[in-house]
């Protein structure tokens, strides 16, 4: 049997957004990395994942929640930076559409976006 997701008591499956988040350019100047990415949606997740280094991912655009090794930070509205220590998972929320997110980092260190660790969304259909 499959869960619907309507009696409250279990989380429904993720579905794959039909839209997905577009991943901008990344440009390299003065030993700073940063990527764009726009998310098209509200309610779309970026994975909890990690980076070997400390970072920022700004948020130009839009709105999301932020969860740092688990904890809510709460909403992020544009224009804010969120700090985010070396190894600390983190995760996205979008809560406004058309929300646009700068990863900035140090390039310094070799790999500018050097993942350490990184979680999938297990998705139906």
């Amino acid at each position: 049997m499959t869960c619907s997701g309507n009696c409250g008591a279990c989380t429904p499956p993720l579905v794959r957004a039909v839209n997905q988040p577009e991943e901008g350019e990344a440009t390299l100047y003065g030993d700073v990395w940063v990527k764009p990415w726009r998310m098209p949606d509200a309610g779309m997740l970026v994975p909890q994942h990690a980076h070997t280094y400390p970072h920022q991912s700004f948020v130009a655009r839009g709105a999301v929640r932020v969860w740092q090794d688990g904890q809510d930070m709460g909403v992020i509205r544009a224009p804010a930076a969120v700090r985010v220590p070396a190894r600390v998972k983190h995760a996205f929320e979008v809560l406004e559409a058309d929300t646009l997110i700068l990863c900035i980092h140090n390039a310094a260190h070799g790999e500018a976006a050097d993942i350490h660790e990184e979680h999938h969304l297990m998705l139906e259909g």
